[in-house]
Parts: C-alpha cells; structure tokens; sequence
C-alpha cells in the first residue's frame, strides 16, 4: 500500500491535472467493519511560490511545494448525483468499471482485474447501438459504456431522413434538368448541323468537306424593304415564320438541305451534306424550288398581302464545312454557290432561273423531265456573260397514276 501511495504521489507531482487513485476500503482498525466500502483519493499539485522551492523525483526538478488530497465516498457520490434515475429516465443503459493491473504472487505476473463501479451488473448492449469511452487514471483505466438496447433512435432522424428525402430529389431534378437541357442542346445542334459534321464538331475536328459536284438554290422576296416599312416588326416576324416554316417542310419533303436563312433570303443545297449524282441533286432541288413556287402564288401576308420571289439555281463544284464555335453555323462556300446568287439576282418575279450547268443536269435526270425556257444571256458580276434557263415546269416519268403531269414511257 506505501509503494502505491508513493507511485501515486509521484504521478502527481509529475502531473499537471488531477490525479486519482483508488479504490480503497478504509477501515479504523485491521478488525473493524469498513468505514467507507469504496473510496478514491484525488490529488492536484501546488505550485511553488519561489524558485528555491522544489521536488526531485527520480533526478528531475519540480517546481512544487506539495499536494493537496481529498477523500470520495464513491457510494455516497452515485447516490446523490442521482446518476442512475437520469439514465433510466433517458431509456439509456449504462456500466462504469474501472481496470486494475494487480500482481499475481503466483504467477508473478499482473493481471488485469475489472470492477463494476456504477450501472448495469450485466450490460446487454451490442457494440452497434454501445458508445465507449476510456479514461486512464494513475493506478488504472476507467471506462463508461452508454447503450440502448432496442438500439439509438437520434432526436433528428426523422429530420434527417425528411432532409436526405428533399435534398435527393432537388438533386434528382437538378440532374433531370441537365440532362433535359443537354438533350435540348443536342436536339438544336442536331437541327442546325448535319449528323457527319456534329460528330466532329463533338470530337473537336475541323469540319470540312468538298464536293465535286453540288447544286445550290437562292430565293430573295422581292420588295421585302418596302413591305417591312407598311408592317410592323411583330407582323414581319410572323410573317416570316409562317413563309419559311412551310418552306422547310417542302425542303424535307424533296430531300434537299437548308443551309441558312437571312432575312427574306432562303438557301438550300441538293448533293450536300448528303453526297448523290450530280442529276439528282439538280432534280431534288428543281423540284423544290418549283412547289416552293406554287406554295408562294397562294401565301398571303397577316394583312392579305401577296408575295413575291425570285429564285437563281447553279451547279458545280463547292466546299461545305462548319464555322465558328460559339454558334456553329453549317454554310457552303465557292464559286458554284457565287453563280447561284447572280442567277437569283438576275432572275425575273416569279420565275426560277439556272445555269447551263443545272440545265444539263436536268435534262440527264431519270425520275422527272423538266420544262425548260431559254432565257439567253445574263451579266453574271466577275464571270461575264453567261446562258440563262427558267424552269417551268416538270412531269414524273415512272409516276401513271397522273397522267396530267407523266410522261411514262
């Protein structure tokens, strides 16, 4: 016991907390009933005042003067802490016990030895629903399991949950508006580049192509300034996208690809993107622009106004690809797409004029024969004089169910 209470004074003194040993049985006398059945003595150092005032242990200076101690009637402090009513009252099972490593004189070894301190005799708790916590003191370790044994139902479980449920579907519909707005992004791209040039354009290629041979249309309405000026701008847009949307639908009709809008001016291509005969592009886009015709005699303005276009068609070689990143734009270029807008230009109201490249592409045409009316020469800007055609007409050659517009053969 004198080698304990040394160890335990030395531990203070090398201390700067409190430290606590025990338990002890204090009795009067060897013979006597115990005074106190579980008692622990705390110690807390004092420091000293001077310098000159020190405790050497084991070769090294403490500035010390002592120590002072208290003695805890252990069964007297549970009952009045009210410990164990305050855990029952929270539904919570609970067990302090302390470990002593006490010497075997028969093994001469030290074992450790557990006390229940407080709580539970037997603790049913799983170590799941088991909150544990060591505390090491100078002559042993103590430790207080918390537990419940239906398990621990946190006050803010059923918030938690409510949260996780709200937060998992804000994070959802954020994804589902992603994944709306990336499909949309897609949709448009889709409808303003050709599938081979959107798939370079994904793949951070450079998109062109050339072509060897490709026909191009123009179509401008003619007197649109002075239209604009007796509209106004709402009327003019609606105007517009009631003309071109109809306009789109007969491009899909014949296959043809719109290249671009500006204003009141239309662009289609046949043989580009998608690469055809030289005779079928013609065809498909002649046939185009000739019910684009028949749609333009019956489309009147909001304000019951007749419009009218004129129409330029070429052929020849050109160079198709993709420009600009911010809003890629699919569009043509070369000196076949220059002649389709100077036959445009040059061209009479109402009336579709070509080349002589379109007109022997025409003519080589399988499907249809079309009506053709030399026009002569027209003044074509960096080309000189060139021959001139205005297509009039066309009848489907394999088609017998029409005999008004077939020349089956």
């Amino acid at each position: 016991a004198e080698s304990k209470r040394s160890a335990s004074a030395k531990e203070t003194i090398q201390s700067d907390g409190v430290v606590i040993a025990g338990p002890l049985t204090l009795r009067q006398c060897t013979d006597c009933d115990p005074t106190v059945k579980t008692a622990f003595i705390a110690w807390v150092t004092i420091d000293s005042l001077t310098e000159n005032q020190v405790i050497k242990i084991d070769g090294i200076d403490h500035n010390k003067w002592g120590f002072a101690t208290a003695l805890i009637n252990w069964a007297e402090l549970v009952n009045r802490s009210d410990v164990n009513e305050k855990f029952i009252e929270k539904g919570l099972n609970y067990q302090l016990t302390r470990t002593d490593e006490v010497y075997n004189d028969q093994t001469r070894e030290f074992e450790s030895k557990v006390n229940i301190l407080a709580g539970d005799e037997e603790f049913a708790c799983d170590e799941i629903n088991t909150e544990s916590v060591d505390i090491n003191t100078a002559n042993n370790v103590w430790n207080i399991k918390v537990g419940k044994s239906e398990g621990f139902v946190p006050c803010w479980k059923k918030k938690s949950i409510a949260a996780a449920f709200v937060g998992a579907f804000i994070v959802s519909f954020m994804l589902m508006i992603i994944c709306i707005e990336s499909q949309s992004h897609h949709d448009l791209l889709r409808d303003m580049l050709p599938p081979k040039a959107l798939r370079k354009i994904k793949n951070y290629k450079t998109c062109v192509e050339k072509y060897e041979i490709a026909t191009v249309f123009f179509s401008e309405i003619v007197g649109y300034t002075a239209m604009s000026a007796e509209m106004s701008a709402i009327q003019i847009m609606k105007t517009l996208n009631e003309f071109y949307t109809e306009l789109d639908k007969i491009a899909d009709k014949h296959k043809v690809y719109k290249i671009q809008t500006i204003g009141d001016g239309y662009m289609v291509t046949g043989g580009v993107p998608d690469r055809c005969s030289g005779h079928d592009g013609a065809t498909n886009v002649a046939l185009f622009a000739i019910e684009a015709m028949e749609f333009v005699e019956t489309f009147r303005t909001t304000d019951g106004a007749k419009v009218v276009i004129r129409a330029g068609i070429n052929s020849g070689p050109l160079v198709a690809g993709v420009v600009g990143t911010k809003r890629p734009q699919y569009t043509v270029f070369g000196d076949t797409v220059n002649v389709a807008a100077r036959m445009e230009t040059t061209s009479r109201d109402m009336r579709i004029q070509c080349s002589d490249a379109t007109c022997q592409l025409l003519r080589m045409s399988s499907s249809h024969l079309f009506f053709l009316e030399k026009r002569g020469t027209v003044a074509v800007k960096g080309k000189g004089d060139m021959n001139a055609w205005f297509i009039v007409g066309a009848a489907d050659i394999c088609n017998e169910n029409d005999a008004s517009t077939s020349l089956c053969v």
